[in-house]
This record gives C-alpha cells, structure tokens and sequence, in this order.
C-alpha cells in the first residue's frame, strides 16, 4: 500500500508522512482485496470501522425492497467510502459497494481515526468538510432524483458525459428501467432536443 496517495486524500491533506504513518500502520488495521464484481459493503451492514479505498474503482447502489438499483456515483482510489456513516447514531451502510475494479481497502478501527482526528486539527477541519461537502452532493442528487422529470435529468447527463454508451447502466444511474430510458430518448429525440445516430447521442438543444 502506498501511503503517498492517500496523504493527497482532502481527509489527510495538510498532515505529513510522519503523522499518517502511525494511523494507516497500526496493528488494529486491516487491509483487504477485492476482485471485480466483489461486494466491499451491503447496503444496511453496521459501520464498524472507516473503510478507505487504496486503489482500484467501486460503484455505489442503493437497492429498494423490490430490488430496483440506483446507482448513486463510481468512485477512484483514493477515496473514504460512506464517510459520513462510520460516526452517525445509526451507523450502517447506506448503499451498496462493489468493486468494479481489482481494490485495496484499509478498514481503519475508527475510535483510532477519531482518536488522530483530536490530535490533528487540520486533519478534523478536513474531515468535516469533506462530510459537510458529500452531504450537499447527496443533496443535489435527491433535488435531481425528486424534482427533475426523466427527460431533464438525461438531458443533464449527456451535458456532463457527452454521450451513452450502456443504456442499461444509466437505467440505473438515474433510478428507472431500461425500457423507460429508451422512450425517453426517444421522445427528446422526437422534440429536437438531441440527435441519436446509433450509440452517439449529440445535444442540440437544451430546455
């Protein structure tokens, strides 16, 4: 595990090599691999300790009781997973985490990293921030989600992506089924808002 990347994560950033070390190093810790497709995390587990992931890319989804999927974003190395959720009163994973790459993660005793947050007060600004900052993305994803219609929020995705590749990943991107996503298309397409030839989508107009 290298520990100059992780001194570039925003939690760690400010700290030195010397006073990470005794943290990421101590005997209480846990580093764990995962193949493609592994789950790290189950949506509802209890959060026991601060999973960091050291290498490697993971998708996060939320699952309801019917089963339908919500992808909620894909995370790079380095990166906390679920931040947020390892100090609430009710600490279980809110989603789940699977790797869609080869991964490391540290799982770190968190009475440890609470422990380094007291000792380091930048480290704690960090953190802080970092939670205050997931919140406001969760936010607008939930504004995304709750107040956009489904053609909007395509029409948001290609503007950030440029275009489709799998249909049935962005189903689940944006929270409905495959068959829906595809009218969808169809109908923007239909008003002129977008171009589809093939697998390339192109944006001509927005609303």
């Amino acid at each position: 595990m290298e520990i100059y990347p992780l001194l570039k994560m925003p939690p760690f950033q400010g700290t030195t090599e010397d006073e990470l070390l005794p943290l990421i190093l101590a005997p209480e810790h846990a580093c764990r691999l995962y193949k493609p497709s592994d789950f790290i995390a189950i949506q509802g587990e209890v959060y026991r300790s601060l999973f960091i992931l050291c290498s490697g890319k993971v998708r996060t989804q939320m699952v309801n009781a019917e089963g339908k999927q919500l992808t909620i974003e894909t995370l790079k190395a380095p990166q906390l997973l679920a931040p947020a959720f390892v100090f609430s009163s009710e600490n279980r994973f809110p989603v789940n985490i699977e790797a869609i790459e080869e991964c490391e993660i540290l799982v770190v005793n968190k009475n440890a990293f609470l422990d380094f947050l007291h000792q380091y007060p930048v480290a704690m600004h960090n953190f802080l921030r970092l939670v205050s900052d997931r919140t406001l993305f969760l936010s607008k994803k939930l504004n995304a989600f709750a107040l956009q219609s489904l053609k909007s929020r395509l029409l948001n995705y290609l503007r950030m992506h440029g275009s489709i590749l799998n249909q049935q990943e962005v189903a689940q991107i944006l929270g409905v089924a495959r068959p829906s996503l595809a009218r969808a298309l169809s109908e923007l397409a239909g008003e002129g808002y977008i171009r589809m030839e093939g697998k390339e989508i192109q944006i001509i107009k927005t609303k």
